[in-house]
């Protein structure tokens, strides 16, 4: 948190982890808690078919020789300030969401944020 305090900027990947098919999966609130704790605006990034480059049983991404259409989408930022968990993990997650491709959009019925 103290690095957010000095401006520095932290990449984090609320999921925690990587899904094997690419699905978006629901957050986990440490990210955001830190965010909230000193004010910090969160910028949504989507990464499409980063599974596709570094599939989740590889240690280094795929080889140059496979072409694979990853993207990569910078949201506007979401102000934290005197925002809930909910309210500002629910902007982040429709603001990534939106940005995936089909194929990698959350389940119906997939929960927005675990404990």
């Amino acid at each position: 948190v103290q690095y957010l305090k000095d401006g520095v900027n932290l990449v984090t990947f609320p999921e925690g982890t990587r899904s094997r098919d690419g699905r978006r999966g629901p957050f986990k609130k440490g990210a955001f808690k830190m965010a909230e704790a000193v004010n910090a605006p969160i910028v949504p990034m989507t990464i499409g078919y980063a599974h596709k480059v570094q599939p989740l049983d590889f240690i280094f991404p795929v080889r140059r020789s496979r072409s694979i259409p990853a993207t990569i989408h910078f949201g506007e930022a979401i102000d934290t300030a005197g925002k809930k968990d909910e309210e500002v993990m629910e902007a982040v997650w429709n603001e990534i969401a939106a940005d995936l491709p089909e194929s990698q959009k959350p389940l119906e019925g997939t929960p927005k944020a675990v404990n």
